[in-house]
C-alpha cells in the first residue's frame, strides 16, 4: 500500500503539471488531465491517512541536501482537501472556460501543480520555489479575466505585491531555521529563546498574507483579486491558495517548540477581528463573487481562532480542550475549502448564465435554468450560514464551544480575551447569516422573470451539485470524518490524539461530538435523521394524493405597485440599514446629487436628490496614504541618487552579474 501511495502521489504531481502543455493541444485536454490527477491525489491522501506516511521520491538537491516529495498525516489532510476541490473546479472548467486561447488552462494547471509542490515538499528551498511559482501562476490566472484591462491589471498587481511580501516574510522564518540547524530540511530543531517568537511572528504574517487576514484585508487583495479573476480561478484561489497559507502555518508549528500563551492570544485577536470584519463587509457586498471573497476572510479568521484556543489550552495543560480546538481548526479548514469552492462555482454559473455578477440584477434567473445549480447555491449558503446538519454548522459549533470554555484558563486576561473573541465570532456568525440570506434570496429564491430564463448548463451544474453533496456528507458524517482526520491532528500535536467523539443515552457510541467533560455535545447524524423524520408526514400526505393549500398574493414593494422588476426590493436596499447603523465600522459616506428641482423648499424629497451610500475600509484608506507616501519618497530618491538614464543602470547591473558569474566559475 505504501508503494502504491507513493506512485499515486508522483503520478498526480506529473499529471497536474502535464495539464499545462496538454492545454496547448486543447484547453479541455488540460482540464481533463488535472481532473484525473486530482482524483489520484485524493486516493493517495486517503491511503496515507489510513496507512501512514509515504515518500514518493528522494534526491540530492543542488546544494547537496536531501530533498523529497512526501505525504505525512498533516500534508495528506491538505492534499485531500485540495484534491476534492480541484476535482470539482476541473470538471466545472471543462464547460466554463470558453476562451479562444489556452492561456487560462495553462495557468490553472501550473497553479494546481505549484500548490501540490508546497504541500508535499520536505525541504524549505523546494517549498519556497513552489510558493513563488504558485504566486506567479495565480497572478497569470487573474490576468486572464475579461473586463476592463486597467482594473484587471490593478487587481493582479495588488495580488502579486502581497504575494511577494508573503514570500519575503516566509524567507525570514526559513533563514532563522537555517541559522540554527544549518539545513533547509523541514525538521524540528533546537531553536529557542526570542528567535522562536521571531519565527512564529514572521510565519504568521507571511502565511497570514495569503489567508487574507486582518489587517492585511484592508487592501482588499482577496476580494478584488478573486472578483476580477475567472470563476474557476477564484474558486482555486479562495479555497486552496488560502488553504496553502493555513498549511504553511500549521507546518511551522510542527517544527517549533511549545510557545508561550501570547502566541495563542495573538491568533485569537487577529482571527476574531478578521472574522468580524470579513463578515461585516460580506453582508454589505452586492457582488456575487465579492461577497464570498469577503466571507473567506471571515472563515480563515475562524481557523486562527480555533488554533489560538488550542495553543493556549496546550500551555494551560488542558488536553481535552486542546484536542477539541485542534480538531475544530482542521474541520473548519476542510468545510470552508469545499463550501467556498462550491459557492464560487455557483457565482461563476450566475455570471455565465445571466451576464452579471451584480446581485441587484440577478433576480432569480439561475433558478429558472438549472435545478442542480440552484440546489448547490442553497446548500453552500446554508452551510456557510451554519445551518444544521451541514459541514459549516459542525465547524462553527465546535469553534464556539471551544471559545465558551475559555473560563478554564488560569489567567484572567486570557479568560477576558476568550470572552471578547467569542462575542466577536458570535456577531460574525450573525452577519454571515445576513450575507448568505442575501446571496440565496437574490440568486435563487427570487421569483424569476419567465421571459428571461438562464440557459441549462449541466456541464456547470453537475460539478456544483457533486460538491454540494460532499458538503452534506461532511456534516452528517462529521463524527467519523473527525476520526479519519486523527493522523493530521496528531502530526501537529506531536503525539497521538483521540477524536472528540462519543455517544449519549440512545445515541450510539461514535455518533456524537463532545466538546468537554462535562460540557457540550451534538450529534449531526441524529439531527439529520430527525430532520428527515420530520418530512415523513408531509411526504406521506402527498403520496396519498394530498395537495398543498397555498395562497399567492402580490409582492410587497414598499407600497408601490411592482410594475417592473426595477421597482422591487434590491440587494443594496437589503443591506442599507446595516450600512447606516454600523457607519462607524464601515466608514459609510453619504453622497447626494441633485436630480431636479425640489418639490418643497423645506424638505429634500426623493424626487429632488439621488442619494448613494459608499462604504470605505479605514485600513484601505491608511494603506492608500502609505502607498502615496512611498511613491513620493521613491520619486524623490530617484531624482537625488539616479538622475541618469535607466538604460545605463540596467547595463551596469548586467555587467556586475556577468562578472559575478565569471568569478564564481573560476574560483569556486
Amino acid at each position: 500500500m505504501t508503494y502504491a501511495a507513493g506512485v499515486l502521489v508522483l503520478t498526480a504531481l506529473v499529471g497536474l503539471f502535464a495539464g499545462a502543455p496538454l492545454s496547448l493541444i486543447h484547453r479541455r485536454v488540460g482540464y481533463a488531465a488535472t481532473l484525473v490527477a486530482s482524483g489520484l491525489l485524493v486516493v493517495a491522501a486517503i491511503l496515507v491517512l489510513t496507512g501512514g506516511p509515504v515518500t514518493a521520491i528522494s534526491w540530492s538537491g543542488v546544494i547537496g541536501e536531501p530533498e523529497s516529495i512526501r505525504l505525512d498525516g498533516l500534508s495528506a489532510f491538505f492534499a485531500l482537501t485540495a484534491g476534492i476541490v480541484w476535482i470539482g473546479t476541473s470538471a466545472f472548467s471543462l464547460d466554463y472556460d470558453q476562451h479562444s486561447s489556452s492561456r487560462l488552462a495553462v495557468a490553472y494547471s501550473l497553479t494546481l501543480g505549484s500548490i501540490a509542490i508546497v504541500l508535499t515538499s520536505t525541504n524549505f528551498l523546494v517549498f519556497l520555489a513552489g510558493w513563488e511559482a504558485m504566486t506567479l501562476a495565480s497572478y497569470w490566472m487573474i490576468l486572464e479575466a475579461t473586463g476592463r484591462p486597467n482594473r484587471i491589471f490593478s487587481a493582479a498587481f495588488v495580488f502579486l505585491a502581497f504575494g511577494e511580501a508573503s514570500s519575503l516574510l516566509i524567507a525570514v522564518a526559513i533563514a532563522a531555521f537555517y541559522a540554527v540547524s544549518g539545513s533547509f530540511g523541514m525538521m524540528a530543531t533546537s531553536i529557542a529563546g526570542p528567535l522562536t517568537s521571531l519565527v512564529f511572528v514572521a510565519a504568521l504574517l507571511g502565511f497570514g498574507l495569503k489567508m487574507g487576514i486582518a489587517p492585511f484585508h484592508m487592501s482588499e487583495w482577496l476580494p478584488i483579486a478573486h472578483s476580477s479573476a475567472p470563476s474557476n480561478a477564484s474558486a482555486v484561489l479562495s479555497a486552496t491558495l488560502t488553504l496553502a497559507g493555513v498549511y504553511g502555518l500549521f507546518r511551522m508549528l510542527t517544527l517549533l517548540p511549545e510557545g508561550p500563551s501570547w502566541w495563542g492570544g495573538l491568533l485569537l485577536i487577529i482571527g476574531a477581528v478578521s472574522a468580524l470584519l470579513g463578515a461585516l463587509f460580506a453582508a454589505v457586498s452586492e457582488h456575487a463573487k465579492g461577497l464570498p471573497a469577503y466571507s473567506t476572510i471571515e472563515n480563515n479568521g475562524l481557523i486562527l481562532v480555533a488554533l489560538g484556543i488550542a495553543l493556549i489550552a496546550r500551555v494551560e495543560d488542558l488536553p481535552t480542550l486542546f484536542t477539541f480546538a485542534l480538531f475544530a481548526a482542521f474541520f473548519q479548514a476542510l468545510a470552508h475549502a469545499i463550501t467556498k469552492a462550491t459557492l464560487f462555482l455557483c457565482a461563476g454559473y450566475i455570471e455565465r448564465s445571466t451576464g452579471t455578477v451584480d446581485l441587484n440584477r440577478v433576480r432569480g434567473r439561475p433558478k429558472a435554468g438549472n435545478a442542480a445549480a440552484s440546489g448547490a447555491i442553497l446548500v453552500a449558503t446554508l452551510s456557510l450560514a451554519a445551518g444544521p446538519p451541514l459541514a459549516g454548522f459542525v465547524s462553527e459549533w465546535m469553534i464556539l464551544e471551544a471559545l465558551f470554555q475559555s473560563f478554564r484558563f488560569s489567567v484572567p486576561a486570557l479568560q477576558f480575551l476568550g470572552l471578547l473573541a467569542g462575542a466577536a465570532v458570535a456577531l460574525a456568525a450573525g452577519l454571515v447569516v445576513v450575507a448568505m440570506v442575501k446571496f440565496l434570496g437574490f440568486s435563487v429564491l427570487w421569483k424569476p422573470v419567465v421571459t428571461d430564463r438562464a440557459p441549462r448548463r449541466w456541464g456547470l451544474g453537475a460539478p456544483m451539485a457533486a460538491l454540494a453533496a460532499v458538503i452534506v456528507g461532511l456534516g452528517v458524517l462529521s463524527p467519523w470524518i473527525l476520526q479519519f482526520l486523527t493522523p493530521a491532528a496528531s502530526t501537529l500535536a506531536g503525539y497521538s490524539l483521540t477524536a472528540p467523539v462519543s455517544g449519549l443515552l440512545a445515541i450510539p457510541n461514535g455518533w456524537s461530538i463532545v466538546s468537554g467533560s462535562p460540557f457540550g455535545i451534538v450529534s449531526p447524524p441524529a439531527l439529520a435523521i430527525a430532520l428527515v423524520a420530520g418530512l415523513v408526514p408531509a411526504l406521506a400526505y402527498f403520496a396519498l394524493g394530498g395537495s398543498p393549500k397555498a395562497r399567492r398574493t402580490p409582492v410587497w414593494a414598499s407600497g408601490r405597485p411592482p410594475n417592473s422588476i426595477e421597482a422591487t426590493y434590491t440587494s443594496f436596499g437589503y443591506s442599507t440599514g446595516m450600512r447606516i447603523m454600523l457607519r462607524g465600522l464601515l466608514g459609510t459616506r453619504e453622497i447626494r446629487q441633485r436630480a431636479g428641482p425640489a418639490v418643497s423648499a423645506e424638505i429634500a424629497t426623493p424626487e429632488a436628490y439621488n442619494v448613494e451610500l459608499e462604504v470605505l475600509d479605514v485600513f484601505k484608506v491608511f494603506y492608500d496614504s502609505l502607498a502615496r507616501f512611498g511613491l513620493w519618497f521613491a520619486e524623490g530618491l530617484k531624482r537625488a541618487v539616479m538622475p541618469g538614464r535607466i538604460g545605463r543602470y540596467l547595463a551596469y547591473i548586467l555587467v556586475v552579474v556577468l562578472l559575478v558569474i565569471i568569478y564564481t566559475a573560476l574560483f569556486f
